[in-house]
């Protein structure tokens, strides 16, 4: 009984084809999610950035409101003390 023409000559040959075949497709997704997750971690580091800036200028103004307000009442001080005098 002959082979038919379309059945391989050896199967486990074209079954290590097909299971290569199957391991690449599976790290290219694999290969593309870590993409996606450093894409992602990269997203985080530059918020988590801008939100540290943005925390410095805030602590910066607050801190500049506190040195005007201290200003302001060591002047105040200054012009009761003189007319006190």
């Amino acid at each position: 009984m002959p082979k038919s023409p379309a059945e391989p000559t050896n199967l486990v040959l074209e079954q290590l084809r097909v299971m290569r075949a199957e391991t690449a497709a599976r790290f290219d997704k694999i290969d593309a999610d870590f993409a996606d997750l450093k894409a992602k971690v990269t997203n985080v580091k530059r918020d988590m950035r801008g939100l540290k800036l943005n925390n410095i200028a805030e602590i910066y103004k607050a801190n500049l409101t506190v040195a005007s307000f201290v200003d302001l009442e060591r002047r105040v001080q200054a012009l009761e003390q003189m007319a006190s005098s």
